[in-house]
């Protein structure tokens, strides 16, 4: 397969044509493929996720505190002297009696649960599935601008390749016309000042080719790296196509990530306030254990208890109700925020899908004039070549086939950039 001079091939891609030549099979790794492949290795990604296993212990440890704890407790103990209790006795005067030894250990083992904590343990469950619920959500936008970076690395490298694949064939055409040129000039038939203008028009083309190399080997690095590979590793990518279900309208109900995240952070951060007020009421306690002294001076050293205990911090200097407020506060900041980003991301709905329409328009109109320009350039070389046209009107035919053909590459490409930035804008990638 070649490129015809006066033509622009808008599937053929240097890779293909190095493939083609060997006669070896071509591999090539689709959109889709890319995603997986990126979403395997993003280290933005990962530590998102790791994120999200974090959040979930806070919610197990939350939940866990509701449950019955079992400790064992253990203490040795040396006194200056042993413990006494003092009595006076008729008669007897005034008698110590031990009752510990100087050294002895004290052991228990018990069961404490909570009975009533004014809503303190059920807050605190619902701020850690709060906070769960962003960091999933937080997730998901990691993911979407990570597909997004991939799809616009994908399409930078078919881009930059169409443009080279657009210079090689400038390269060719000129160096034909060139051909042309010199050979009228031999005859005399032309002046010099064409051989001139054509040589300079071959030699930019020339410089084109060269930028556009650079620009393909740059888009096929940044390509490689969201994808894990070493920089020069080669690429090669199918060509992009978009099915009748990339074209669909998203579904307009979706609720953005960033919206979700923020929505689960204000209501996080109102649980924690509520849970940090409820922490300044009437705490319950059941407790229950069995105790274990060493002290001989005990009828008997191992003793079962149950207790229900009571802590209501009546006055803590407004510690619990400030911390409440603060928190509160941040919850309504975090709010307003969710208001801004609904109309951020409803602008860029809007703005997206405007961007799809005109690039669409722009193909269709750029496909008529890439007719034409091929047309032109026919006919202005015909004419050269034929004694009755100019070289001016070669180079100018020539100049306006490169800008129709670029103009058509770019709005094919920018039309699948725009449907994969439509589809990020509604969470759909």
């Amino acid at each position: 397969m070649t490129l015809r001079p006066s033509a622009f091939s808008w599937h053929v891609t240097p890779i293909l044509l190095a493939a083609l030549a060997m006669g070896g099979p071509v591999r090539a790794e689709t959109l889709n493929q890319a995603f997986e492949q990126a979403l395997q290795v993003d280290g933005k990604l990962k530590a998102s996720e790791r994120q999200i296993g974090a959040a979930q212990s806070a919610v197990d440890a939350a939940q866990g505190l509701s449950l019955p704890s079992f400790a064992v407790d253990a203490a040795y103990n040396h006194w200056s002297e042993a413990p006494a209790v003092q009595a006076t006795v008729p008669m007897l005067g005034t008698l110590q009696m031990p009752v510990m030894e100087v050294n002895g250990g004290v052991y228990r083992a018990g069961v404490s649960v909570p009975l009533y904590t004014s809503g303190a343990l059920s807050r605190n469950t619902q701020a850690a599935e709060a906070t769960l619920g962003a960091a999933r959500s937080d997730t998901e936008r990691t993911r979407q601008d990570l597909k997004l970076q991939v799809a616009e690395a994908y399409i930078n490298v078919l881009r930059a390749r169409s443009l080279l694949a657009l210079a090689e064939s400038g390269v060719q055409t000129l160096a034909s016309h060139l051909k042309d040129v010199n050979a009228y000039l031999d005859k005399g038939l032309v002046a010099r000042n064409d051989q001139l203008a054509a040589q300079a028009a071959s030699d930019n083309a020339r410089q084109d080719r060269i930028r556009a190399r650079t620009a393909v080997q740059i888009a096929e690095s940044a390509y490689n790296r969201l994808l894990g590979r070493p920089l020069t590793q080669p690429v090669a990518i199918d060509e992009i196509t978009l099915t009748p279900a990339d074209l669909a309208t998203p579904d307009p109900g979706r609720t953005r990530s960033e919206v979700t995240a923020l929505i689960r952070q204000t209501e996080a951060l109102r649980a924690q306030s509520e849970a940090a007020r409820a922490q300044g009421g009437p705490q319950v306690v059941l407790s229950g254990g069995f105790n274990q002294m060493d002290n001989r001076y005990l009828a008997k050293e191992g003793l079962w208890n149950v207790a229900v205990g009571l802590h209501w911090s009546i006055f803590d200097g407004g510690v619990h109700r400030s911390q409440a407020d603060a928190l509160a506060a941040r919850a309504d900041a975090v709010a307003a925020q969710r208001a801004d980003a609904e109309t951020q991301v409803a602008l860029q709905q809007h703005a997206d899908r405007l961007l799809v329409d005109e690039a669409a328009a722009r193909t269709e109109a750029a496909q008529s004039a890439v007719t034409q320009a091929d047309e032109n350039l026919r006919v202005a070389r015909d004419r050269y070549q034929s004694g009755v046209g100019t070289n001016t009107e070669v180079l100018d035919a020539e100049t306006l086939r490169l800008k129709s053909h670029n103009n058509l590459s770019n709005a094919r490409y920018d039309h699948a950039l725009a449907v994969q930035r439509l589809k990020r804008a509604f969470d759909a990638l």
